[in-house]
């Protein structure tokens, strides 16, 4: 990654390009639109804008190793400012937002790049005509209807060539080094949770299981599975399961890395530790309550999908609560400890 000049200082296309949303697997799906622009112009200079220090840290351990990757810079600090002097600027979340194109430079650089972002402009006069929320909920209906996912609504309709919900994810020797070091056995299991203790607004709590369903299921590993060992893996501040043999929290991203990939099975609700491991081999083990499944999962893993009520997410005060106002989410309380286990145990006995 070279840092001498800013990307729109270079002879190849020049990219400006913003994941609008800092969490964890909001930067690794948005990563699917970046590989679409590289695809389209293999030489492009890119560079990327975080929103705040953790999506920094998030970008460089995704995105660093890409040789496009031009630069890494603060969106408050200097986007505004810069950034019609690129070929191309664009945000993307849910959706591929088109801040600026050069059409006479890219008429000349890369037609079929142009083509492709007057595409894009195309879908989103006809699609986005509303908000952030609105958004998310065009994309879940579509994706109960067209069969399309969290990843390729980022196609914009076939706009960008992004056509599953694969991206690149590198992985460098010094997270190996790490991983080594900590003496893992053979045969373990991860588990993930973003139950913190001091979390007011309580978002990530709404699709997470209780403390007392993850001690219940972790107990039944412990008792009629004791070699396997269960790791706990997690950000700083989460709710510490006592009876796990292991505990990670806010380890670096690129032992996260190994100690994903090399899990038998990964344990949790729908997050960015799913799509990590996702994304580097790792089975996963997701239970769905307010999150949509076929929007947000991959069918590759073991689903597991709440019968009580639909999901919710998106359809009430941003996913925060509850929408029947429960204190824990029906849909969430109602998938068992022991359902889960069983899952868990079939899937082990014939990849273990």
């Amino acid at each position: 990654m070279a840092e001498e000049k800013f990307a729109f200082e270079s002879d190849e296309v020049s990219i400006a390009f913003t994941s609008t949303c800092g969490a964890l697997g909001d930067v690794i799906i948005v990563k699917s639109v970046f590989d679409a622009l590289v695809r389209l112009a293999p030489n492009c200079k890119i560079d990327i804008f975080h929103v705040n220090d953790i999506s920094k840290t998030y970008v460089q351990a995704f995105y660093g190793q890409s040789k496009n990757l031009n630069r890494v810079l603060s969106f408050q600090n200097f986007y505004a400012e810069n950034f019609k002097r690129y070929d191309v600027a664009l945000r993307v979340w849910h959706s591929v937002i088109i801040d600026s194109v050069n059409v006479d430079r890219l008429e000349n650089l890369n037609p079929n790049l142009l083509q492709r972002l007057i595409l894009v402009s195309n879908y989103n006069q006809r699609c986005l005509q509303t908000n952030d929320v609105g958004i998310v909920l065009r994309n879940i209906t579509r994706a109960h209807i067209l069969g399309v996912n969290r990843y390729t609504c980022l196609s914009c309709d076939g706009a960008l060539p992004i056509y599953d919900n694969h991206v690149e994810i590198s992985l460098i020797p010094e997270g190996e080094r790490q991983f080594r070091e900590l003496g893992l056995r053979k045969y373990y299991i991860t588990i993930g949770s973003n139950l913190v203790k001091d979390n007011k607004l309580k978002r990530h709590n709404l699709k997470e299981w209780s403390n007392a369903h993850v001690l219940e299921y972790i107990f039944l590993l412990k008792t009629y599975l004791p070699q396997v060992e269960v790791v706990q893996i997690g950000g700083g501040g989460v709710y510490k399961f006592a009876n796990a043999d292991r505990h990670i929290f806010d380890a670096d991203l690129e032992l996260v890395k190994y100690v994903l990939k090399n899990s038998l099975l990964h344990v949790d609700c729908e997050s960015g530790l799913v799509h990590l491991a996702s994304q580097l081999g790792t089975k996963c083990l997701v239970l769905f309550g307010p999150t949509d499944a076929e929007y947000y999962g991959f069918k590759e893993n073991l689903n597991v999908v709440s019968k009580v009520c639909r999901p919710c997410v998106w359809a009430w005060d941003n996913g925060s609560t509850c929408l029947r106002g429960a204190k824990e989410p029906p849909c969430m309380a109602s998938i068992t400890a022991s359902e889960v286990f069983v899952t868990t145990c079939e899937y082990l006995k014939n990849n273990a």
